[in-house]
């Protein structure tokens, strides 16, 4: 992972969070903020049943991205406590290891506190600094509002919409919204 350097804000709530690289020791916190985001069944492909995870998995998982110069794993951290969560991850083709993909995870409680606005600035901020990397691309649910809004905030554009592209239940689809924004 290219290098990132950790940075303090606090939210509208007034609360300290830091911004810093994932490590090996947070596995078990990151685990614990997917279960928790997948439960809630919304906005998500994974479906509970579907999240095999394990805290090596996960620390794998971590090793994986901190090992590789275009790949990034941040979290979001109040009083020691993970509440939110953004991976990066890069093209594995040369044609393509210019651009990549990434998601993000909120606890609950913490959303709409200006938390995901300063997980995306800093990766928008590292992807400048990155020598690889010139375009963040994202999938959005079309009815995930809150989302789209901060994405188009923060400068990403609708590239495309696949239709009927994400299935709930019989007869309940959602269409993707793909995403992105060249940063170089």
């Amino acid at each position: 992972m290219e290098k990132f350097k950790s940075r303090l804000f606090k939210t509208k709530r007034n609360e300290d969070v830091v911004i810093r690289s994932a490590d090996v020791f947070d596995a078990r916190q990151i685990l614990e903020l997917s279960k928790m985001v997948v439960a809630e069944d919304i906005y998500q492909l994974l479906t509970l049943d579907e999240l095999n995870l394990t805290v090596t998995s996960e620390e794998n998982w971590i090793i994986s991205h901190r090992d590789h110069p275009s790949r990034l794993i941040i979290v979001a951290e109040i009083n020691d406590e993970i509440v939110g969560l953004l991976d990066f991850c890069n093209g594995n083709r040369n044609r393509t290891a210019h651009t990549g993909e990434f998601g993000m995870s909120m606890a609950k409680a913490y959303r709409g506190l200006g938390i995901g606005t300063e997980l995306i600035k800093a990766l928008i901020e590292w992807a400048q600094n990155c020598e690889t990397i010139e375009k963040i691309n994202l999938t959005v649910h079309s009815d995930n509002e809150p989302a789209r809004k901060l994405y188009e905030k923060m400068g990403f554009k609708i590239e495309g919409i696949k239709e009927k592209e994400i299935k709930y239940q019989e007869g309940h689809y959602v269409d993707a919204v793909l995403m992105s924004r060249v940063v170089k």
